[in-house]
């Protein structure tokens, strides 16, 4: 489901004729390691774009579950017109396996999605590095954790990345790649080739700071709107409110930089930072910093939600943001992720 199919002149595709060959190096077969809510999604979506998908985790019920969410998945894109494609035959390119060596056997590529552990992920980077051969890229879909430092536990650590998903991967365009001290710029260039192939929006970290790039910007914001509804200024429901009918409308299409620049008017962001950029020092000097739950802001948060969530379902949530996500994914889908160029 290649939702998003324009992409910057400067990010041409290496591919051959053969779909499944990116940089001269065939991926057919993926490994999906841990089947949580990302690993469910990212088998998913491997499977939905024809991989053959070795799906591990420890437990025969976390393999079941995971199965009963692809599926979950697969039946909503196909109600959605996103995929013709037979059920079953998707289905079929899934391998449920308990056993990390025989998940890891023949794969192409491999996406762990375990516990955002550090002893947890060495432990299994360890484990994949010592099985799989030298050229297989070892990918983790860790949300804020040093690719340095898991890759620290294995002895060919130039194949190792972080490659973060905006969750749910299916669905969500974007995937974050950070590569760790010793990660090889081959590496990195081969799976944002591959990423790119899948129709994702993949970004080139250039450093490691915690949380990436996603996950700062949502704690920043977050850390700001949990302040509020601690503070009573607003409730947890008109905090919401204010994004998802304010400015989330507008970050679709654009970050808060160009959205400034429009801000401008004429004169643009330059016009924007000096005329507004006093006000905005002023809000950034009113904020709170600190680094931890205030101690009832919790509990606010938890009663604030529940009254905003009302009788409706995580179940029934969930479906309705999905639906509503397919509805944007495809308006923009219909243009270029940038602003069109200007016409001369």
């Amino acid at each position: 489901m290649k939702l998003e199919k324009d992409k910057k002149k400067q990010d041409q595709v290496i591919f051959s004729e053969n779909k499944n060959e990116v940089l001269g190096k065939k991926i057919n077969k993926v490994a999906v390691i841990g089947t949580g809510v990302i690993g469910a999604s990212w088998a998913t979506l491997f499977a939905m774009e024809g991989f053959e998908v070795n799906l591990q985790d420890i437990k025969e019920e976390y393999l079941k579950q995971a199965l009963e969410d692809i599926t979950h998945n697969l039946k909503f894109l196909i109600k959605n017109k996103l995929l013709k494609e037979n059920l079953k035959d998707i289905l079929n390119r899934v391998f449920p396996l308990a056993d990390l060596s025989e998940a890891l056997e023949g794969v192409d590529y491999v996406q762990e999605s375990v516990i955002e552990n550090y002893e947890i992920k060495k432990k299994v980077f360890a484990q994949m590095d010592s099985i799989c051969p030298e050229e297989i890229i070892l990918a983790s879909s860790s949300s804020g954790l040093s690719m340095s430092e898991i890759q620290k536990a294995t002895k060919r650590p130039q194949r190792c990345l972080i490659a973060h998903p905006f969750n749910p991967p299916h669905l969500m365009p974007l995937v974050e790649l950070v590569p760790g001290e010793k990660t090889s710029l081959e590496v990195i260039k081969r799976a944002y080739q591959f990423y790119l192939m899948l129709g994702k929006t993949p970004l080139k970290i250039k450093k490691e700071v915690p949380g990436h790039i996603v996950n700062r910007l949502c704690a920043a914001l977050w850390r700001e709107a949990i302040d509020l509804v601690d503070k009573g200024v607003a409730s947890v429901e008109d905090v919401d409110l204010a994004i998802c009918k304010g400015p989330g409308l507008r970050w679709a299409l654009m970050g808060p930089h160009l959205s400034y620049h429009l801000g401008g008017g004429r004169g643009g962001i330059e016009w924007f930072i000096k005329h507004l950029g006093p006000a905005f020092e002023t809000w950034w000097s009113s904020m709170s910093n600190w680094t931890s739950f205030p101690p009832l802001a919790a509990k606010k948060l938890v009663e604030g939600v529940k009254e905003e969530a009302g009788t409706r379902s995580l179940e029934e949530l969930c479906s309705w943001r999905n639906d509503k996500l397919v509805s944007i994914l495809k308006i923009i889908s219909d243009s270029p992720t940038s602003p069109p160029v200007e016409k001369k």
